[in-house]
């Protein structure tokens, strides 16, 4: 009789478990949905002049329908240092939006609900609720805001570069070392890849870290030079026109062949993303670790930072004033760089703790190819350039959906308001 009343209760407890489980799951999706309707409705609303650098890559794609493909890719009066994804997805999609705002906008939100499903697809054994939460859980990150409520280059090149992962997870996971089926989905996967450098070059920097995988994949070694090749038989072809990695009107001699600060600025920008994302991955360090991670981020950035461009500029100088704004930019800029550095050396532990794992590897090797990239980029920085690591970033610092905590619906909504902020000032700029 005791062990049918012990087996009653922890049915009972199971049962209120898994319910108090789908209701957590169901309102989570819920404040994600919210928040993707509040992007939609900005998106909707916003202005009807081309802003920011809208007007540039707007301007590349009729450039190629007036001229053609060479003289768009090769001419000085082409605004736009980004690749032909950019220009071929909204000539095909003209007739509808006919190249101006707010309809060439819908692309981008479109092309994020792809990187949503495709994230949620991933986990396909989570629940439909996880799943679309997990993916929805990207719209925390404030500075994706701007990326995908404006008619920018990076979304349709995340969209291709998260189909890569996906499928080269698939890979890594599949039991048969060699077959038809892993023949095609290394095929398939580079050819997403080689379509995502063309969206954005930074994807390159994937191939040597995908080269790697050799190593940990061992069987099906193969599987990870076939996708490789695949990915540059499909790109290379734009750097051969270009003769370099960007247009011939973007070289400018550069002061020096690296930029520590840029460097910086992105491991900012991904801690910034991890705090949303799941801060526990990112704070759970040792007070000596904390303190020296602390003492040379801020160092670095007080060495490095430029005090003209602080994060959010914009919305900064806007709040503030010109010299109050700049002035709290530099305060914050250098508490982002100690967050960075705190990140690096968290990615750095985690990446030897779990080198064993080929998922993990791949995931931490490409996430650490895309976050060095930009130290190579002496010209300008944006924190899009960290846009195109959002999605491996998610993958990286949530395992499961159910890692989610009670403060997940708050950090959602904090970071859409701040999103909503700042894309509201890029839709103000003249």
């Amino acid at each position: 009789m005791g062990r049918l009343q012990t087996l009653a209760r922890l049915t009972i407890k199971r049962s209120v478990s898994i319910s108090a489980g789908r209701h957590r799951l169901r309102f989570q999706l819920t404040a994600a949905i919210v928040c993707l309707l509040a992007l939609a409705t900005i998106t909707a609303t916003s202005p009807p002049q081309l802003k920011y650098d809208e007007r540039n890559h707007i301007e590349f794609a009729q450039i190629v329908a007036k001229n053609g493909w060479r003289h768009a890719l090769t001419s000085s009066e082409n605004p736009s240092a980004a690749g032909p994804l950019y220009p071929a997805i909204h000539l095909a999609l003209s007739p509808s939006t006919r190249l101006h705002a707010p309809a060439i906008r819908w692309v981008n939100l479109c092309c994020f609900i792809g990187v949503i499903l495709l994230l949620a697809s991933y986990k396909s054994t989570e629940p439909v609720e996880a799943r679309l939460a997990f993916g929805l859980s990207l719209l925390a990150v404030p500075f994706l805001w701007p990326a995908v409520g404006m008619a920018l280059t990076e979304l349709p090149a995340l969209l291709f570069f998260t189909g890569f992962v996906v499928l080269f997870l698939k890979i890594i996971n599949s039991d048969r070392a060699t077959s038809l089926e892993v023949f095609g989905l290394a095929v398939a996967a580079g050819l997403c890849l080689g379509v995502a450098i063309l969206g954005r070059q930074t994807y390159l920097v994937v191939v040597p870290a995908l080269l790697m995988m050799m190593v940990w994949l061992r069987a099906r070694w193969s599987a990870a030079l076939i996708c490789s090749i695949t990915a540059l038989v499909m790109s290379s072809w734009l750097f051969a026109v270009w003769h370099g990695l960007a247009p011939p009107q973007y070289y400018r001699p550069a002061q020096s062949w690296v930029s520590f600060s840029y460097l910086l600025l992105s491991l900012s920008y991904v801690a910034v993303a991890t705090l949303f994302l799941s801060p526990l991955w990112l704070v759970r360090q040792r007070e000596k670790a904390w303190i020296v991670c602390a003492f040379f981020g801020v160092a670095l950035a007080y060495l490095a930072r430029n005090y003209e461009d602080p994060p959010a500029k914009s919305l900064l100088v806007r709040l503030f004033g010109m010299h109050v704004g700049l002035w709290v930019g530099f305060v914050v800029g250098c508490a982002l760089g100690a967050m960075g550095v705190i990140w690096a050396w968290t990615a750095l532990k985690a990446f030897w703790r779990e080198r064993r794992d080929p998922v993990r590897a791949f995931l931490l090797l490409s996430l650490g190819a895309l976050v060095l990239a930009p130290i190579k980029m002496t010209s300008q920085f944006s924190s899009r350039y960290v846009v195109g690591s959002l999605g491996l970033l998610l993958l990286v610092v949530i395992d499961s959906p159910h890692q989610f905590r009670r403060c997940w619906a708050a950090r959602m909504f904090a970071g859409s308001f701040a999103g909503i902020a700042i894309l509201w000032t890029y839709f103000q700029q003249h």
